[in-house]
């Protein structure tokens, strides 16, 4: 226990026990190292620049999206697209997916034990859309039954978004068997895998998810570091969400050099 603690500066520098990894997880030395070697080296605004330092800073950025395509085994580097937490990758797909596919009198289904990142920007997409909102309730046992999976995603389902993991109760969802059913019913699946990748393998292919969203802070990254992954054919029909970076350059792009750029279209990468 004490090797480990000692790899973490603020544990070593305080006499505390820190039980809230759930919420944020505390940062190791060869993180905290990292971060500040680019700084140091490196920095520089990636995709920005012709000049070395930029080329770098690139290279260092684009190896990062083909190492997290290989953590959870996505079929292209493509899919992956880098947010600053799970909060804005949800966001991302309500606002550019749902506002593009959504109509009136489809239907959204959640699980009652979403956290409110996947709750409130389907509340705000199907009053705009003027679709309805359904919620897959727990039993007993704070699970969400085969019964309530099958009452609830029909199809007029187009979109199910469900957590894997419940950051309030710990329970742990069957997402391979809700998206399968989700499938036979016609609908796209987003899975919230920010409080199940820190402790379980995630294969995309395997689980055949459509969209699915984490943050890094939750599992020993720095802050301000998310990520949405979509299959490759379903970013096709999704609109561009680029409100941040429009406010800033007073800019619409209308020429992508690839998926990833079909959603955050043009800005600085933060």
């Amino acid at each position: 226990m004490e090797v480990i603690k000692n790899d973490f500066p603020i544990l070593v520098n305080n006499d505390i026990a820190y039980l809230d990894s759930a919420a944020t997880t505390q940062k190791p030395n060869e993180v905290i190292n990292s971060v500040k070697e680019f700084y140091e080296k490196y920095n520089a605004n990636p995709h920005r620049g012709a000049y070395s330092l930029s080329i770098e800073a690139t290279q260092i950025y684009e190896n990062t999206r083909d190492k997290i395509a290989k953590f959870i085994n996505s079929k292209n580097r493509e899919e992956i697209i880098f947010s600053k937490n799970a909060t804005e990758a949800l966001n991302l797909i309500a606002y550019s997916y749902g506002m593009e596919n959504l109509k009136e009198n489809d239907e959204i289904v959640i699980s009652i034990m979403e956290h409110h990142s996947n709750l409130v920007p389907w509340q705000k997409v199907s009053k705009k859309t003027k679709s309805k909102l359904n919620y897959m309730y727990i039993n007993n046992d704070f699970e969400i039954s085969d019964k309530e999976i099958e009452e609830k995603i029909t199809n007029k389902t187009k979109i199910v978004g469900i957590t894997h993991v419940s950051n309030v109760l710990g329970t742990v969802n069957n997402v391979k068997k809700i998206i399968k059913y989700a499938h036979k019913m016609g609908a796209v699946v987003i899975v919230d895998a920010s409080q199940s990748i820190p402790h379980m393998k995630i294969d995309v292919q395997d689980l055949d998810t459509d969209f699915l969203v984490f943050s890094g802070h939750k599992m020993l990254a720095p802050l301000g570091i998310g990520v949405l992954y979509g299959k490759k054919e379903i970013f096709n029909s999704c609109g561009q969400r680029d409100g941040v970076a429009a406010a800033r350059h007073a800019l619409w792009v209308s020429r992508f050099d690839g998926y990833p750029r079909r959603i955050y279209g043009c800005g600085a990468v933060e």
